[in-house]
This record gives structure tokens, C-alpha cells and sequence, in this order.
């Protein structure tokens, strides 16, 4: 009997990151129109109360978030030779959703009433905005550290010296 496909189900070692990769792409497209619309918006009715939200929505939520899609699929790529060591789907996922968090709740912030220091809540979303940064350059790097042999498909360890 076959094991019931799910969302995060693999059959293919990089598909689990590739899936990621694809939900990124999404959510950043989702973000390019709120922020396009957003923008048109404060044109409209002349108000620029909504910068931070208009900016971080699209410098984060777009950009960054398509530049994870681009370097999980990258990753799924390089996992298909076999498995990586120190780079997980289940951190990827993490990092996904601590990505996501973060952004959500530092847009929420920035519109909470100044006053009662409510908009303090954005700053601690904002470490977790950084901890997803910080978590994706960690995958990154360690799968950048780490190259096959294409004859055989066997890991080899990088010497750092770029050969």
C-alpha cells in the first residue's frame, strides 16, 4: 500500500524543499499586490500613513520572500543527489513559518496606536523576521559548503578555498 500524499510528502528527497520553495513564490506574490495596491492607494487618497507597511511589504514580502523560493528550490536541487548534512526540510519549515510570522505581525505593528506602546509589538516580530534571515543564511551556507561527486554522487566536503 502507498503512503498517502500530503502536502510535505517527498518523493524525490528535494521535493520537500521545492514544495517550500513553490508556497514562497506564492506568498511573494501575494505581497507584490498588496503593496502595488497599497501604494496606488496612498496616491490616491494622499495619504502616506501606510509607509512601513507598503515597503516592508514589499522589500520583505516580495523580494526576500522570492529570494527564499529561489534558494529553497536550489537546495531541493542539490538534495536530490542525496541527503545534506545540517539542512532539514523540518528547518526549512521552520524558517518558513518564523519568516512568515515575523512579517505579519511587524505589518500588524506598525498600525497599532503609538500610545499605548502596542506598537512595540512590530520590534519583537521583527526578531523573528531576523531569526528566519539568520536560519535561511545558515541552510544556505552549509549547503554551499557542501558539493557531490558527479561520478559517484557522494558528498565531498568543501576545503573553503573554492575548489
Amino acid at each position: 500500500m502507498a503512503a498517502p500524499a500530503g502536502p510535505m510528502r517527498a518523493s524525490v528527497p528535494g521535493d520537500l524543499f521545492r514544495v517550500l520553495a513553490r508556497r514562497y513564490v506564492r506568498v511573494s506574490l501575494f505581497y507584490l499586490c498588496l503593496g502595488l495596491l497599497l501604494g496606488a492607494a496612498m496616491m490616491y487618497f494622499g495619504n502616506d500613513n501606510f509607509q512601513f507597511v507598503h515597503t516592508h511589504g514589499l522589500l520583505v514580502g516580495f523580494v526576500l520572500f522570492a529570494a527564499y523560493g529561489a534558494g529553497f528550490g536550489w537546495i531541493g536541487g542539490k538534495a536530490d543527489a542525496g541527503p545534506l548534512r545540517g539542512v532539514s526540510p523540518a528547518a526549512a519549515g521552520v524558517q518558513f513559518y518564523l519568516a512568515n510570522a515575523g512579517l505579519i505581525g511587524m505589518l500588524i505593528g506598525s498600525v497599532l496606536p503609538v500610545g499605548l506602546g502596542l506598537d512595540r509589538v512590530g520590534a519583537l516580530f521583527g526578531i523573528l523576521e531576523a531569526a528566519a534571515g539568520i536560519l535561511f543564511a545558515l541552510l544556505l551556507g552549509r549547503t554551499l559548503k557542501q558539493s557531490r561527486d558527479p561520478q559517484k554522487g557522494t558528498l565531498l566536503q568543501n576545503d573553503g578555498k573554492g575548489t
